[in-house]
């Protein structure tokens, strides 16, 4: 048999119907596979059932529960009393409204009680004011603010009130209230340093004032955003280790996202600055001196933006802070190079 004869015979199939009819079969089994496996996936992914969580906040949670029972898998977090808001309802929910998740998404709520929970007022007199405070969270309570009066012992708890009417050991309160704390001022100084609040969380400040025995004042808020991504970017007064304020004075902060702020960097350039100013108070340089170089690095971590995007980096680079001499009414960071000291100021333009 010849070559030619061999390949006649090999593709002798081609002219068999039921090749192409098997063929065929074949493709309509693979792609018919192919559909059901991808429908299944969508079906088990949800693919493109995406919709928008409603706004269920003020709403009762027995209500909300039956109307979306369908769509979304509610969780009870926790059941707190809230003066003034309904009872029963929706308190807080997570996804938030408006944001967009698939058919059964677990949701998770917190709502308000029916009716207030009570507890009874631990007996604070005479405890120290970080006790007082421990035992009051132990409790279900949190402090409103301190007030300060005569009394030989500093810091020690002499009454416990709430909405000014005093309140006695074991009478029953509602769970959460405020409690206004009179303690004592103490005898010698009556100041007290200030905490450094920079980058703390702002679930964390009002604590952290208060165990300073001072309160909190204004709260300014720069970013929306959840608690949990809002810290303090300046406080007021300005914190220094060498800083003191009569006790129970108030402390202004305001708040940034670290979304939008670049805390890490904040906080390095004020590490620098105070690495500059005590490099001057080693050589001794006058207190007229270390105040403007205070006053200039000040002006800096006031007014630049800390921002994360590349183009407002660039411009918090290039910034430059007032000088107080009229003929030359500004200067950059670059001048500090004229000045015999050890730190190198040219930090200010690394990123």
């Amino acid at each position: 048999m010849n070559e030619k004869s061999k390949k006649k015979k090999a593709f002798r199939f081609l002219r068999d119907k039921w090749f192409y009819i098997s063929l065929i079969i074949m493709i309509l089994v693979i792609v018919g596979a192919f559909d059901y496996t991808f429908k299944k996936l969508d079906k088990f992914t949800r693919h493109g059932e995406e919709f928008p969580v409603p706004d269920m906040v003020g709403m009762n949670y027995e209500e909300a529960l039956e109307v979306y029972k369908d769509e979304l898998t509610f969780i009870l977090l926790d059941s707190i009393y809230i003066k003034d808001f309904p009872e029963g309802a929706v308190y807080q929910q997570d996804p938030a409204a408006g944001q967009n998740v698939k058919k059964g998404r677990n949701i998770y709520i917190t709502r308000t009680n029916v009716a207030p929970e009570i507890v009874k007022m631990p007996n604070l007199r005479n405890l120290s004011l970080r006790q007082a405070m421990v035992s009051l969270g132990s409790a279900g309570l949190k402090v409103d603010k301190l007030v300060f009066v005569d009394y030989f012992a500093r810091n020690a708890v002499i009454e416990q009130k709430i909405k000014d009417k005093v309140v006695e050991p074991n009478d029953e309160v509602v769970k959460g209230s405020a409690v206004t704390l009179v303690v004592g001022l103490g005898k010698g100084s009556r100041k007290t340093n200030l905490p450094d609040l920079i980058g703390v969380n702002i679930e964390d400040v009002k604590n952290r004032i208060n165990l300073a025995s001072l309160n909190i004042g204004t709260e300014i808020f720069i970013d929306d955003g959840d608690f949990e991504n809002l810290y303090v970017s300046r406080m007021e007064p300005e914190y220094s280790i060498e800083t003191m304020v009569p006790l129970g004075s108030t402390v202004n902060v305001w708040y940034r996202s670290i979304k939008n702020f670049d805390f890490e960097w904040y906080k390095y350039e004020k590490f620098r600055r105070d690495s500059v100013v005590e490099a001057w108070k080693v050589k001794k340089y006058s207190a007229d001196t270390i105040k403007y170089v205070i006053d200039s690095f000040n002006y800096i971590l006031r007014n630049r933006t800390f921002s994360y995007d590349p183009e407002k980096r660039a411009m918090d680079m290039k910034m430059m802070y007032p000088r107080p001499v009229a003929d030359k009414p500004f200067v950059s960071f670059e001048e500090f190079e004229d000045v015999d000291y050890e730190i190198d100021t040219t930090y200010f333009y690394d990123e």
